[in-house]
């Protein structure tokens, strides 16, 4: 993190992976020989190689290719079966077997045995090609055809956005104070979503090469130098319901605490106690809302002896109490390497719970950068007795109060090429090894604090890591425009991916930051899924860079804290469905080719379109816009879509839109997040002419696991505008009846609707029927007013949150206006 990275040899694919037995060299399928079915599955039997071709859903079917006396890997990612009702029909022909569900059909080609995929109307979807299958000692090769108009898009953190052409290493590996695209990166999932109407992923962990259509535009190929083949084909149309059923098979995120959605203050590092009360009584006075603070390496004395330095932290808990009653987590960074120094390193070797040497022996490995160059060994997470005796170290030292873990070096990033772990050689584990990790301290906690959302930042991650709730973040980048352009893309492919919530060292982790870097990431940051700034050679408080970036920063954080209801709602639809909460534009229109090319914009949720300022002392940005209306955020001017324009960049403001016929739920700045009054919603309405708009607000208690029992209420909320013969418009605004029940939840609410960009003050404004009456001020009480310099109407009223409100504003003006 803070040092050199090792770009050490092992990494190589040509490592040895496997102590299992070798097979013949050059194993093919050969021809079909027979065929037997069980439920699900279909079991087609060739001269050379077996494939078991097994439907999970109708629209997800999985093969595993296998040579003789072999037996499919246990999966670390999917945690689904084959769903009871699915049983797939199976017709003989004389050159081919088809199995077939209501959605796919499996042609299984056989002389040679291939298979080709389709949907349920016979349109290709991706086939076996050339040579297929082949198993050539220990490692393994599948090839897919490539058609030449099929976007590729996911696998984790990549640059470009569009994969195709590229040839992918699959293995996890961090970097140092990087500037320039690098690969492989830490997050690497071997799932392809692809406009060809078709979802890609090859279940095996060990390193491998993903080439895509890099040596030959119409094929694509898998090559891993241990395992067995196995993979899956999801036949959905959409990039979105791809995602949605990869993430069925493989778990979803679960809700974060709320708390994580805000604003959290990190740097390298708070180095004493004093120094952590510090900065949150500066942000407090200076009143940017904050919900955490992060402690680096300074607050143990040795790497892995997880306890206090109590010289630098003379009361931790104290602390940790006091800065939780003013609404403020506490967060310490904790890695799976174990020091000379620290009091757990020679339990650790005697148990051999470290990682091993051929022969048995510890591996011990010298030279390590924490500790001037002392001896470290690396924990055998991949050893349930390993996991089991590493939690226990973790209660005493996190108290009753910390709030999560900061996971680092997870890769792992320092892993010779000839460790042994308890789950086999380090190809085998190296890129599940901070899956497991997370999966250790993910149940660790709810066995622990059996009611309480578990965070995680961690920056590696593999296939299914996200069910365990990390929140990612892309390692130590350096501090330069360069580096702050890679950030869009890599979130977008880390999305597609099928992680929720990543994001960047704001202002980046090495080298000097300027005044307007930091201002630029910073509001590139307050409009994704996290917030966090972090560095080592420079300053992270927005302090620190003069008052006029101070003043730009307090306005982005307190933005953020105001769409708090629109980003956790966002939260909760990737719970539910997979969908990242930041979002590829061609989401909004995937007919648009031109959307598909975009990798420096994105959509946050469906309504708000996010253009950060990616250049030095850039003052206007070309900015993509998908069909529709899209009003520009700071000015509230209305935008024809389906184009790409060009807008003023001024260095307060971030280029941002929102889609015309939006109704996007704020709520009052505050502190902190639980600060926030649960009482009170703000809609922001944008009227359109051309389209309705539509939002299902979730809120629940933000902090347990009762929403998984159903504790947690869904508000829909709705607005539609109506033009009238005369050439006017009616306006009305829906607040549904809140559907659902929560800890904490008020009976009654006050709603402020902000309806933007009205030309005139409206003739009537009714809720429930009833007349409001028109109020100098909203402040208090029910009424509305009209703001002819802004052109918004502001209305207010309240009533019972289980109830449903209407709201009618007669004749706000021209359509034309609109």
């Amino acid at each position: 993190m803070k040092h050199l990275v090792w770009f050490l040899a092992s990494l190589v694919l040509g490592a040895p992976a496997l102590s299992q037995p070798a097979v013949p060299q050059g194993v093919r399928p050969g021809a079909y020989m027979d065929h037997r079915t069980d439920g699900a599955s279909v079991v087609v039997e060739g001269e050379g190689a077996t494939a078991h071709i097994t439907f999970y859903r109708s629209s997800v079917v999985r093969v595993d290719w296998l040579p003789p006396g072999r037996t499919p890997d246990s999966s670390f990612a999917v945690v689904q079966s084959p769903e009871p009702e699915i049983e797939p029909t199976v017709h003989m022909g004389p050159d081919a077997l088809w199995v077939r569900s209501p959605q796919m059909t499996v042609a299984v080609q056989k002389r040679p045995l291939r298979l080709r995929f389709t949907d349920g109307a016979g349109r290709e979807l991706v086939a076996e090609v050339d040579s297929g299958f082949v198993a050539r000692d220990t490692a393994r090769s599948i090839r897919f055809s490539l058609t030449p108009d099929t976007r590729l898009y996911g696998t984790g953190e990549r640059v470009p956005f569009g994969l195709r052409g590229d040839t992918l290493r699959m293995q996890n590996q961090a970097h140092y104070g990087y500037s320039e695209p690098q690969l492989p990166m830490k997050i690497n999932v071997p799932f392809l979503t692809t406009t060809g109407g078709y979802g890609l992923f090859v279940d095996n962990p060990y390193p491998a090469r993903f080439m895509l259509g890099a040596a030959d535009s119409t094929r694509m190929k898998y090559v891993t130098p241990g395992g067995e083949i196995t993979y899956y084909v999801v036949g959905e149309a959409s990039i979105p319901e791809q995602l949605r059923q990869y993430t069925w098979l493989t778990g979803r995120q679960p809700m974060p605490p709320k708390w994580s959605l805000g604003y959290i203050q990190s740097k390298f590092g708070y180095e004493t106690e004093a120094q952590a009360r510090g900065v949150v009584d500066t942000l407090r006075r200076k009143q940017v809302p904050v919900d955490a603070v992060i402690l680096d390496l300074d607050w143990f004395e040795h790497m892995g002896d997880l306890r206090w330095n109590r010289k630098a932290f003379p009361e931790p808990f104290d602390m940790i109490g006091d800065l939780r009653d003013r609404g403020v987590k506490t967060v310490t960074i904790t890695e799976s390497y174990i020091t000379r120094p620290s009091r757990l390193f020679e339990p650790a070797l005697d148990s051999n719970f470290v990682g091993q040497r051929p022969d048995g022996s510890p591996y011990v490995m010298a030279d390590w950068w924490s500790c001037d160059e002392c001896d470290v060994a690396l924990l055998d997470v991949t050893d349930p007795a390993v996991r089991d005796w590493w939690w226990r170290q973790h209660p005493p030292f996190m108290g009753s109060e910390m709030a999560g873990f900061w996971t680092d070096l997870g890769e792992p990033e320092r892993h010779p090429a000839d460790m042994q772990h308890h789950l086999g050689p380090r190809n085998k584990v190296h890129n599940v090894y901070n899956h497991l990790w997370a999966q250790t301290l993910f149940n660790g906690w709810h066995d622990w604090r059996d009611n309480q959302r578990v965070f995680n930042l961690t920056r590696s991650a593999s296939a299914g890591t996200q069910r365990y709730n990390p929140t990612l973040w892309s390692g130590d980048v350096a501090s330069s425009f360069e580096a702050f352009r890679l950030q869009i893309p890599f979130q977008l492919n880390v999305g597609l991916a099928g992680f929720g919530l990543y994001g960047s060292d704001l202002g980046g982790f090495t080298g000097k930051t300027s005044p307007e870097l930091y201002a630029r990431w910073m509001q590139q940051g307050a409009l994704s899924p996290t917030m966090r700034p972090h560095g080592s050679d420079t300053p992270t408080e927005p302090w620190r860079y003069g008052e006029g970036v101070e003043n730009i920063v307090r306005e982005m954080v307190r933005l953020r804290y105001r769409l708090m209801p629109y980003l956790y709602t966002l939260a909760w639809q990737n719970h539910r469905t997979g969908i990242p909460l930041t979002r590829p534009l061609f989401f909004a229109d995937p007919s648009d080719e031109r959307l598909h090319e975009v990798e420096h914009s994105y959509l946050l949720g469906e309504s708000l379109l996010v253009a950060p300022v990616l250049r030095d002392s850039a003052r206007s940005r070309a900015v993509p816009l998908p069909e529709g209306t899209w009003i520009h955020y700071w000015t509230d001017a209305a935008v024809e879509g389906g184009r790409t324009v060009t807008v003023d960049a001024p260095l307060a403001q971030i280029p941002l839109f929102v889609k015309g016929g939006a109704i996007v739920p704020m709520r009052p700045v505050a502190p902190h997040t639980e600060a926030q009054p649960p009482d009170t919603l703000a809609l922001a309405v944008y009227p359109d002419s051309g389209r309705a708009g539509f939002f299902s607000l979730y809120e629940d208690d933000g902090r347990t696991l009762n929403y998984q029992d159903g504790a947690y209420a869904v508000t829909d909320l709705t607005q539609q505008l109506r033009p009238q013969d005369d050439g006017t418009a009616d306006l009305s605004v829906s607040v549904g009846a809140a559907v659902g029940t929560y800890g904490g939840q008020p009976e009654a609410r006050t709603v402020r609707v902000h309806v933007h960009r009205v030309p005139r003050a409206p003739a009537r404004v009714h809720v429930n029927g009833a007349p409001l009456p028109e109020r100098l001020s909203s402040a208090a009480g029910q009424g509305w007013r009209y703001d002819p310099k802004a052109n918004v109407l502001t209305i207010r009223f309240q009533g019972p949150i289980h109830e449903s409100h209407r709201l009618v504003v007669d004749d706000v003006g021209p359509i034309g206006h609109f």
